[in-house]
Formats: C-alpha cells, sequence, structure tokens
C-alpha cells in the first residue's frame, strides 16, 4: 500500500491510497499512479503524484489557499499493448484550490504535462493522430474510424491543428520538413 502525505490548508493530512506498480508502468505518464482495484483493462483511475500539487497559487505566488473539492477529468490516451496499441480511458482525480489572497481570489487546478490545458485527450494521443495524418496520410474521418468512434472526424481536426501549432510547425507545402514526412523520409 503508498501512502499518500498531502498538505491542505497548512495541516498535514493522510490520504491512504493503494497504487497498482503494474498498471502504473503500463500506463506509462511519470505524473500519474494508477489505483488499484477500480477500473478495468481499458480503463485506469489515476491520481497525480504528490510532487504536482501545488504549494501556493500560481498566480500571485500566495501560500495560503482553501480546498475548493475535487475535480475529476477523463482523457484519451493510447498505451502498447504488445505487437498493437490500445485506447484507453485515464480517469484522474486532482484538488482544485482557491487562493486566499483578497486581491487574487483565482481558482486554480495542478498544471499537468500529459496533456493540453482544457484538452480531453493526452499528448501522446494527438501525437499519435498527427503521425497516422502525416506519416500515413490518412483522412481525419479514417483516423476517427480507426479510433473506434470514440473521437469524432471533427475532433480528429481540431487535435492534429492544436498539435501542430502547439508544436510551432509550419505545415504549408512549401516547408521542407513537412515534404519529408510526407515522403517519409526522415523519422517524426
Amino acid at each position: 500500500m503508498y501512502i499518500m502525505h498531502t498538505e491542505v490548508d497548512n495541516q498535514m493530512e493522510t490520504s491512504h491510497y493503494e497504487i497498482d506498480e503494474q498498471r502504473t508502468a503500463e500506463l506509462n505518464q511519470p505524473e500519474l499512479l494508477v489505483l488499484a482495484a477500480r477500473g478495468d483493462p481499458d480503463h485506469f483511475y489515476c491520481i497525480l503524484v504528490p510532487s504536482k500539487i501545488h504549494s501556493g497559487c500560481p498566480h500571485c505566488g500566495n501560500p495560503f489557499f482553501r480546498n475548493q473539492g475535487n475535480m475529476h477529468r477523463d482523457f484519451l490516451d493510447v498505451i502498447p499493448r504488445g505487437d498493437d496499441a490500445a485506447l484507453i480511458t485515464v480517469s484522474v482525480e486532482f484538488r482544485k484550490s482557491k487562493c486566499t489572497a483578497a486581491d487574487c481570489g483565482r481558482i486554480y487546478y495542478p498544471s499537468c504535462s500529459f496533456a493540453s490545458p482544457y484538452a480531453r485527450t493526452t499528448r501522446r494521443l494527438d501525437d499519435a493522430i498527427v503521425r497516422m495524418a502525416l506519416r500515413e496520410g490518412f483522412t481525419y474521418t479514417e483516423t476517427a474510424a480507426m479510433l473506434n468512434g470514440r473521437l469524432s472526424r471533427q475532433a480528429v481536426y481540431r487535435i492534429y491543428h492544436r498539435r501542430i501549432k502547439e508544436l510551432g510547425a509550419d505545415t504549408s507545402d512549401q516547408t521542407l520538413w513537412f515534404r519529408e514526412i510526407l515522403k517519409g523520409d526522415t523519422a517524426y
């Protein structure tokens, strides 16, 4: 059993979580710990690792905050299983906090690098969608069909363009790297 200590409202609180080490290794997201006895092979229930919990307001730096309750978000992700890849759901529980500074009062969440802000897919799945479009030449409709209808064609389109924008890539036909990826000459 893994015992996690978190500091909430400047008091130590002990939360007991039983962590599934094997499924945590299979998920391979350093920020997440998979809870044991919850979920199934295609649904992982997770918590953020303790180091990801804020010690203060990210906006004003005030170390005092108030617990605003627990938040739950589901993300689609892709993991390797044998010679194939599996599309899974990752459910993450975390706390939202409110800054107690009079001039701030913002509500904030722990930041996570495995997904873009406000996204419902992980960066790993986003990158897989970009690779499918650039390397294999799949259309958005074909990509959506390969994801078993869990994402619409329009969602695949938005993910592709959001991830290209995050990478700062120029997708015009005159761009050398874009032509090389389309030909398959270089690794993405």
